[in-house]
């Protein structure tokens, strides 16, 4: 365990921490899934006003540029983000992309030699890989098929275990999230689905079971983005209509509105199975007849459910809290017992320490979560924080000036 630094690189570690603690990082991400590129950048240039070298928001913001195809743009954030992070993979390679969209390939070559760790990274990647992917890909179908088979236990079971093989695996965040959704466990389902965006074969329906979680939270923006960006990039028909009629709720268009604009000419027959979920969005009939003079009917918000202690605790978190998170999250310590909800709490509390710059007890924590529970999925993420914590307090000065 003292030695896991060298599996970890301090850009991941960075991102989710910067995710942690400004919320502006996960607007920009749902206003770039839904296509909204001018928002999401508004978002990313009002975390530099704050902290101009903040290294994840230009990488960000590149990322989005290259989006747009403002190659050239996306190569200056790229460039900065490695400037003030210079052991940040991702932003050596987006700079080489977007050179060689732009048709120069001796450039993008000259991106690539800059990073420090390229030769290590290549050595590393042929030795580590092959096994990792061998194992991750069984782990990953055994995930997939206790998700089909509607056993949702062993599917987030086997999910934490290609993790634990292949952190960051996309398509494993998608069967914990997804897993955890039909398990009823709202907020770590949401964790998990919003990382698993680029899973290939399925990572687009994450949009609608994170639509359906703000649904159930009262969250209509939210809820809309997320469908907004489901519309986007599924193919299926008929999902999509039920999809865009909600849309249309969510809007305050009336029934004759979505009837006329929203529904397909000739919808599919039905949903895949791992759509089964947008059956809780009901379709509008078309009138045979309508009214001369229709009325704008406005379907009235739905009342919000009391939150839950965990989703209380979660969003003192979210709101910048930490006194109160801190206390309701110790308090959630006595009452559960499930050793993957204990490894939860455990990282929330180390991430409540790290955002208030107590960097100790921050890796006080995410150590015994490493220690106490080493296959849960969490303890993937808290080798992570660890070693962005202890980065943290060594460059705290410099940080500190920065701001």
């Amino acid at each position: 365990m003292k030695k896991f630094g060298v599996f970890f690189t301090v850009f991941c570690a960075a991102s989710l921490l910067s995710a942690a603690q400004n919320p502006r990082f996960d607007q920009g991400a749902r206003f770039e899934a839904a296509g909204q590129y001018e928002k999401a950048l508004g978002e990313y240039r009002a975390i530099l006003s704050a902290e101009p070298h903040n290294a994840n928001a230009f990488y960000a913001a590149g990322s989005v540029r290259f989006k747009m195809k403002d190659y050239k743009g996306a190569i200056a954030n790229y460039q900065l983000a490695y400037k003030y992070a210079p052991k940040m993979n991702e932003a050596y390679e987006g700079a080489a992309k977007a050179y060689e969209k732009l048709g120069d390939k001796t450039k993008a070559a000259a991106e690539r030699q800059k990073n420090p760790n390229a030769k290590a990274a290549k050595e590393e990647t042929k030795s580590t890989n092959a096994s990792a992917k061998s194992a991750g890909s069984d782990l990953l179908a055994k995930a997939r098929a206790a998700f089909d088979a509607k056993d949702y236990k062993t599917a987030c079971s086997a999910a934490r275990e290609v993790l634990a093989k292949d952190p960051g695996n996309p398509g494993a965040y998608y069967y914990a999230g997804a897993g955890r959704y039909e398990l009823g466990e709202f907020d770590k389902a949401e964790y998990n689905l919003k990382r698993s965006f680029e899973y290939a074969e399925l990572g687009f329906n994450a949009h609608y079971y994170l639509a359906l979680i703000y649904k159930k939270q009262g969250k209509a923006d939210l809820e809309k983005a997320e469908l907004e960006a489901y519309v986007k990039f599924s193919k299926n028909e008929s999902a999509v209509a039920k999809a865009r009629t909600r849309i249309a709720e969510l809007s305050g268009k009336s029934n004759s509105e979505v009837v006329k604009t929203e529904t397909p000419a000739a919808p599919v027959e039905s949903a895949p199975a791992t759509e089964k979920s947008l059956e809780e969005v009901k379709p509008v009939e078309a009138k045979a007849e309508p009214a001369p003079q229709p009325v704008e009917v406005k379907n009235p918000p739905a009342p919000k459910k009391p939150m839950s202690p965990m989703e209380q605790a979660n969003e003192a978190y979210r709101q910048g809290d930490y006194a109160s998170a801190l206390s309701q999250y110790q308090e959630l310590q006595k009452k559960f017992r499930d050793e993957n909800t204990r490894a939860y709490l455990l990282f929330q509390i180390g991430n409540v320490y790290r955002s208030r710059r107590d960097f100790r007890s921050a890796v006080s924590k995410f150590r015994e979560l490493v220690e106490l529970y080493p296959s849960s999925e969490w303890s993937v993420e808290a080798q992570r924080a660890w070693e962005d914590a202890v980065w943290q307090e060594k460059n705290a000065k410099e940080l500190r000036s920065a701001r």
